[in-house]
């Protein structure tokens, strides 16, 4: 039980107290008490370890050459001074077509070492045209590693064949009788990957073997967890109050009564007049 001052009218019992104090009420502490919480969650940052074992199939290959394969270019002539040329407007207005074509990206060449490439003159285009190789485009030196010729140009049969050497220089095909018909010929060392005309390739061979790696990483992820947090709001004592009833009493006793006794008839009397 504790003491709790309250005020107004009717806290306590006639002449409890002094006029206009308050008076002291007891609450009893053992009565319930309800309180208001609410709750909130903060963050807690775990770091716990993780192992991810990792597994997989891991492939290596390789490549070979067991043989010479064969480029075949068809060659012909194309007369007007074509102005897609890489020799537009300079020697011969006949320029070389590779494949039916004398745009540059169809007649710059790029000749792999150890391959043979074959340049097909049997057109009738090409009479008076024999292709030849160079080291410059102004024909100043001839380069005949690895050239064959065969037959005469513009008849069935004819060609020009060049087998790349190993370290050969860049080289100008063009014609040996007229001025920069042909275009440049860019060599390049192996992979030696062909595609002749009109076959499957043929030269290459592929070993593929499958190895196994198990590949065990360890981990470490950043897990937020949370964590609860307690915030109190209000809280509300309800007492339970003894309570007096108030009121207005009253106690009534009798005292000593003035009673008037018989008159005695032979007393002697006695009197004076009043003015």
């Amino acid at each position: 039980m504790s003491n709790s001052t309250l005020q107004g009218w009717g806290r306590g019992t006639w002449g409890q107290g002094p006029w206009n104090q308050h008076i002291n009420v007891e609450v009893d502490s053992t009565s319930p008490v309800q309180i208001l919480g609410t709750t909130a969650l903060g963050s807690v940052l775990g770091v716990p370890g993780i192992f991810v074992d990792v597994t997989g199939v891991s492939a290596t290959t390789s490549i070979s050459q067991t043989g010479a394969g064969t480029v075949t270019y068809a060659v012909t002539v194309v007369s007007g001074n074509p102005s897609n040329h890489p020799y537009y407007n300079q020697g011969s207005t006949n320029k070389y077509a590779i494949d039916g074509s004398t745009a540059t990206s169809a007649v710059v060449l790029t000749l792999y070492e150890g391959n043979t490439y074959k340049f097909d003159q049997s057109d009738s285009s090409n009479d008076g045209h024999p292709l030849r190789f160079y080291l410059d485009a102004a024909k100043g030196t001839a380069y005949t590693t690895g050239v064959t010729t065969n037959g005469t140009p513009g008849q069935a049969g004819a060609y020009t064949q060049i087998t790349v050497a190993d370290g050969a220089p860049t080289l100008f095909y063009q014609c040996s009788n007229h001025a920069y018909m042909g275009a440049t010929a860019n060599t390049l060392g192996i992979p030696n990957i062909l595609a002749t005309t009109g076959a499957p390739v043929t030269t290459v061979i592929g070993t593929t073997a499958l190895g196994s790696e198990t590949v065990i990483t360890e981990v470490v992820v950043g897990v937020t967890l949370a964590a609860a947090q307690t915030t109190l709001d209000s809280v509300v004592i309800v007492p339970q109050c003894v309570v007096f009833l108030t009121g207005i009493s009253a106690t009534g006793s009798t005292g000593e009564e003035l009673v008037y006794s018989l008159i005695v008839p032979d007393q002697t009397a006695n009197w004076r007049e009043v003015a």
